[in-house]
């Protein structure tokens, strides 16, 4: 559903970015060019089939070379804004490297989109790819219509941000009342594909200044994963319980039944949403177990396919991608291993399916699969079960990658399990376990570490020795009289007998003391 969305993108834009455009050519100073009359501008003309099977199709004309569109006669708006394009990016290109911050941002976009177009021969995930960067670069047009790279600063960069977030985001289709708004992330991307596009421009057409497009920090990633309480509330949810945030508890009613008594019993949905909401239990198990991404769980098909992935129950083991596709592109989707309790499981649904005719292992009530996210499904059954809007469908994936690091699954295998790299187990789910730990803090607490290292420290030249820190006389050293001699040692027996000697000193008046005759 979502490539359909974003396919009629470029359709629904071709008007706008034409008429933007042809703004933004109107802007470019003319170059100058000698007397006479002056050369015709490219335009379009039609040539005739080469073959007997062909069709007419149109060229563009320009100073005696002709330059083919790929267009026949029933695309003559298409092969319009494709000679647009085309006289943009040549006048851009002869006036850019005299004055670079005159030139339109939509040249740059444009001659990015240009760039990107895939082959006639190209797969369909790099179709749709160029579907949704043009999707990106129509919205950039919109705000940057009759701005150039020097209008290109942090704080028209900042604007955007602002200004894109009050729409609607590009996935729904036009007009959707249900439609969310865009996110900052979006607006990131955004302005990270003008950035490319700046670049792409400033290379090949040897610009002397390009613009430095303010790209925001990406937020914190998610670290929310669910508790085992909360993934029993999940489960109930789907068999139709209603969490109860005064009570913490589910629902519940009291009614009289058949035979008068009162009786309490929990609240339940209708059959119909509980029969809906089963597809979600497997949804659950399946990204607990396995911790499969969204979109590669809904793709997931009980038999070996070259778009999707699939279950091979008789090998026990989960493979994420098609056969067919490529495995440099896109988010990894290793092959894992799945436990021999999983696989029971597996093998009683796909027994269930296959009686049924059903190939998809997530699929709705009448067997079709599911194009898009069921996040509409998934929001109901995190309400009934009391959880709020951090619960994704990817928080199913975190959950799983910590649960592996808090019972202290070894790195890599806990990983290969998973299908993301060791760095990211470690970088984003490090923080779960201390495991390794405990010999690093017994060697800190162990004296004999130092001893260890004596020959080492023996080798490191010596600290310089502080020298003795020698005082100067004050300046009334003499109105203090002489200095006291060397102490010596004394006998203690005529040292007492000389003080007794000595006669006693009278008390002075006013003394605590008298003298005793």
């Amino acid at each position: 559903m979502t490539e359909k969305k974003q396919a009629g993108a470029i359709e629904r834009n071709a008007e706008d970015i034409r008429v933007l455009l042809m703004t933004a050519a109107a802007a470019v100073p003319e170059k100058r060019i000698r007397r006479g009359p002056p050369p015709a501008p490219p335009h379009l003309i039609v040539r005739p089939p080469r073959s007997k099977s062909g069709r007419f199709m149109f060229y563009i004309y320009d100073a005696g070379k002709e330059i083919p569109t790929g267009l026949s006669l029933d695309q003559r708006d298409d092969a319009e804004t494709v000679c647009d394009l085309y006289k943009l990016q040549k006048g851009a290109k002869e006036r850019g490297i005299v004055a670079p911050r005159m030139v339109p941002v939509v040249a740059a976009l444009a001659h990015l989109l240009d760039a990107d177009k895939p082959l006639s021969i190209a797969s369909k995930a790099a179709r749709v790819d160029y579907l949704k960067r043009s999707t990106r670069l129509a919205t950039l047009a919109k705000f940057f219509a009759e701005a150039t790279l020097g209008d290109v600063t942090t704080t028209r960069c900042k604007a955007f941000i602002e200004w894109r977030i009050t729409l609607p985001d590009a996935r729904y289709a036009p007009g959707n009342p249900l439609a969310r708004l865009a996110q900052e992330a979006s607006a990131r991307e955004d302005l990270y594909e003008l950035d490319k596009a700046i670049d792409l421009y400033a290379n090949e057409n040897a610009l002397a200044w390009r613009p430095e497009v303010y790209l925001p920090k990406a937020g914190p990633g998610r670290t929310r994963w669910l508790r085992p309480a909360e993934i029993d509330r999940i489960y109930w949810a789907t068999r139709g319980r209603i969490w109860d945030h005064e009570t913490g508890g589910w629902k519940t009613e009291t009614v009289a039944d058949e035979d008068g008594n009162v009786v309490t019993r929990r609240i339940l949905r209708c059959r119909e949403t509980i029969q809906a909401r089963k597809m979600l239990r497997r949804f659950v198990f399946i990204g607990l177990i396995t911790g499969t991404r969204n979109t590669a769980m809904r793709e997931l098909r009980w038999q070996i396919t070259d778009s999707g992935g699939c279950f091979d129950l008789e090998a026990g083991l989960i493979h994420r991608r098609g056969f067919g596709l490529d495995p440099n592109v896109g988010k990894p989707r290793a092959s894992s291993r799945i436990s021999p309790r999983t696989v029971a499981t597996l093998e009683r649904w796909r027994r269930a399916d296959r009686t049924a005719g059903i190939d998809h292992v997530l699929h709705k009530l009448d067997g079709t699969p599911y194009r898009d996210s069921p996040r509409h499904l998934w929001r109901t059954v995190m309400e009934d079960a009391g959880l709020g809007a951090d619960v994704i469908p990817h928080t199913l994936r975190h959950t799983a990658a910590t649960i592996l690091r808090i019972a202290g699954a070894e790195m890599r295998h806990g990983a290969d399990a998973l299908g993301m790299s060791v760095q990211t187990m470690v970088r984003v789910y490090g923080q779960w376990t201390l495991a390794g730990q405990e010999e690093a803090a017994e060697t800190l607490a162990d004296t004999r570490t130092l001893r260890k290292a004596m020959p080492l420290l023996s080798v490191l030249p010596p600290l310089p020795q502080p020298q003795p820190v020698v005082m100067a006389a004050p300046a009334n050293d003499a109105a203090m009289g002489p200095m006291p001699s060397a102490r010596r040692r004394v006998d203690t027996t005529d040292a007492r007998s000389a003080v007794l000697a000595e006669p006693e000193a009278p008390k002075r008046p006013g003394s605590r003391f008298r003298s005793v005759a």
